[in-house]
């Protein structure tokens, strides 16, 4: 299934499962790096001039369906109509859904997380140290 946009880039979009030989071997996205177990979206941009050249480079990224309803959002509010308009838009949800920010995220939960146990741990020990030393 081809797309057309009004500008001169055509989008190849299809739907493809990787298998070699007997094992089923999942995808990846290209934005997000999880695993895509059932129906990857492959997108493909090719520009009028690559169709006229004999060596055809494609730019191909494979995508889940959340990176792809985020990329559809993105495309949607753009004003930009260039042959740039899918790059930009792939960059714009990388920016969003790499892992590198979700680890950094991750690990801003995990500092919390170490200084509530640690000022947890000193309340215990201060309740610990009145009861003993509060004389009778």
């Amino acid at each position: 299934m081809t797309q057309n946009n009004d500008d001169d880039a055509i989008i190849a979009i299809r739907q493809t499962t990787r298998r070699k030989s007997r094992r089923y071997k999942p995808a990846r996205c290209s934005v997000c790096t999880s695993f895509i177990w059932f129906a990857p979206i492959v997108l493909q941009e090719v520009t009028e001039e690559e169709l006229a050249d004999p060596p055809r480079r494609f730019n191909e990224w494979i995508l889940c369906k959340t990176c792809y309803k985020a990329l559809l959002t993105i495309m949607l509010r753009s004003s930009t109509r260039s042959p740039a308009r899918l790059r930009i838009a792939i960059g714009l949800v990388a920016s969003e859904r790499s892992p590198e920010v979700s680890e950094y995220v991750r690990t801003q939960r995990e500092f919390a997380l170490v200084l509530w146990l640690l000022a947890l741990f000193a309340l215990f020990h201060m309740v610990i140290f009145a009861i003993i030393l509060v004389p009778r």
